[in-house]
């Protein structure tokens, strides 16, 4: 059964990071068991480890976390702890490295898009395909920093897609890569650590120079001044592709590397329907800027509800009741910001089945 938008939760966590992982866990605890399963099974399909070597794995991130981002890690004992049933902080660090655990056997589907629009209008606009996993909406308000944050995300993980109150805005596209390094963060860790400090673009990159990549990946980044990238991140280096073009320029991506700038040993090991779906992207970005048609949140979800070259289109088909394990991959969800006046369209199951769109503002929550 497909998870939908009535089944999605939208948790408040405020406080310590004790206390906003505690509200998080005690909040989605269902949700993050039911994770644990699907992901127990995913490292077994996938990487061939249980969940306990898996949660092994994953527990040599610990001294450089412990070093460089202490809090998350007592977030993370929070979430545990909040969701019960004898779970630890190593098993909610497995979840947060699932990426590095098993995206360097298979990659997250994922088609992104970061466009400048009307009157200093900045979007940013993703379909995340994956295994249909439980989601929530996560509202950060931690007592430390200034920042507020609102994201989704795979409950359990302290980190994804979303912005924050600065107007700084974060999509995230897997990328199948064997390279990895245990002394750079987690993909979903750094994700939380830019959404949580970052008040503009050059902030964010700065942070995930300082820290870097544990494993590959893409981040598309945006703030609300319209400063604005793609950047290829891998444990050798991060690359920015920026927009172009004259008429609402614009960058996309998709599941693989193409900047002629990244490192010569960031090597990636894409599937053929990461290059059709850019490509289709860029046709129809292009198009409707030679028509004339600026980028909105309907015309954009046009775009992400594409199904030219079914099963691997824009918008991905369902699975099958005969597709099993990593085959099972869909369009999970779609989100579309705004990031000038802070507006966000969420929708959960695929854009071209026209689910029901949440919507909410991040302005005046400074």
């Amino acid at each position: 059964m497909s998870h939908t938008q009535s089944q999605t939760k939208v948790i408040t966590c405020a406080g310590t990071p004790y206390e906003i992982g505690f509200a998080h866990g005690s909040g989605a605890a269902d949700e993050i068991h039911g994770n644990m399963v699907i992901y127990a099974g995913f490292f077994q399909d996938r990487a061939k480890i249980s969940w306990e070597q898996a949660r092994n794995r994953a527990s040599a991130y610990i001294p450089l976390l412990s070093a460089k981002y202490p809090e998350i890690l007592e977030e993370m004992k929070g979430i545990a702890e909040g969701a019960g049933k004898g779970l630890t902080m190593q098993d909610i660090l497995t979840l947060n490295a699932r990426s590095e655990l098993g995206l360097t056997n298979v990659a997250d589907g994922c088609t992104c898009l970061g466009q400048h629009g009307q009157d200093g209008q900045v979007f940013l606009a993703q379909n995340w395909d994956w295994l249909q996993v439980n989601l929530v909406v996560l509202h950060i308000i931690p007592n430390n920093t200034a920042l507020r944050m609102k994201f989704m995300s795979e409950a359990g993980l302290v980190g994804k897609i979303g912005l924050n109150s600065a107007g700084v805005g974060t999509l995230l596209n897997g990328i199948l890569a064997s390279a990895q390094c245990k002394d750079k963060f987690p993909i979903h860790v750094l994700l939380r650590r830019v959404l949580q400090f970052a008040a503009s673009f050059d902030e964010a990159f700065a942070i995930m120079e300082e820290h870097g990549l544990a494993s590959t990946c893409n981040i598309v980044i945006a703030d609300a001044k319209g400063r604005a990238g793609s950047i290829e991140c891998s444990p050798h280096g991060n690359t920015v592709v920026p927009l172009r073009g004259d008429t609402f320029p614009y960058v996309g991506h998709t599941n693989h590397l193409y900047s002629p700038d990244r490192p010569a040993s960031a090597k990636d090991h894409p599937e053929d329907n990461s290059f059709t779906r850019l490509a289709r992207l860029e046709e129809l970005t292009r198009q409707d800027n030679e028509d004339g048609v600026p980028p909105s949140f309907d015309s954009i979800r046009r775009r992400l509800s594409d199904q030219d070259g079914a099963p691997y289109s824009i918008c991905l088909d369902e699975p099958t009741d005969g597709d099993v394990g990593i085959d099972r991959v869909t369009t999970v969800s779609t989100i579309i910001m705004e990031l000038s006046r802070g507006l966000v369209q969420l929708t959960v199951g695929r854009p071209c089945d026209n689910p029901t769109i949440i919507e909410w503002a991040m302005s005046g929550e400074q």
